[in-house]
């Protein structure tokens, strides 16, 4: 079991905001409000991991700061294939299972682009974030 951002694809006429809230709103069962880009990350499946798995991908990842609005509850509506659930994590939760030197102590474990992802930004002040978890290969 890993941990993942939530996201996907854009569809076809949608911009990249309205693609943000449709996923949230699919996989996290949540509105986002006060929506901030934070980085562009480029993905190339053959150079990552999981390249078995996800064949000849490349893409361009926009990674955003969003605040959920408060009056919803989490959920998701429509979960991507092998999402388990959803949960809240805070950034010190995360801070200190990335600290860990032995992986086999951490408490959450990412695939190595999120983990490096979130070691890069989370010294940038974010408080806390959604994060979906998929079964592991």
């Amino acid at each position: 079991m890993y941990y993942v951002l939530p996201g996907g694809a854009q569809e076809p006429d949608e911009t990249l905001e309205q693609s943000l809230q449709r996923e949230c709103l699919e996989e996290l069962g949540l509105k986002m409000i006060d929506c901030k880009l934070l980085c562009i990350r480029e993905y190339i499946s053959k150079n990552h991991e999981y390249s078995l798995i996800m064949k000849e991908v490349h893409a361009l990842d926009f990674i955003y700061r969003c605040i959920p609005d408060s009056h919803m509850d989490p959920k998701y509506l429509q979960a991507d294939i092998g999402q388990i659930g959803i949960e809240w994590l805070s950034i010190n939760e995360i801070k200190r299972s990335l600290m860990q030197t032995d992986h086999r102590l951490r408490t959450y474990t990412f695939p190595r682009t999120t983990h490096d992802l979130l070691q890069e930004f989370l010294i940038k002040g974010i408080k806390e974030i959604y994060l979906s978890w998929d079964f592991g290969h």
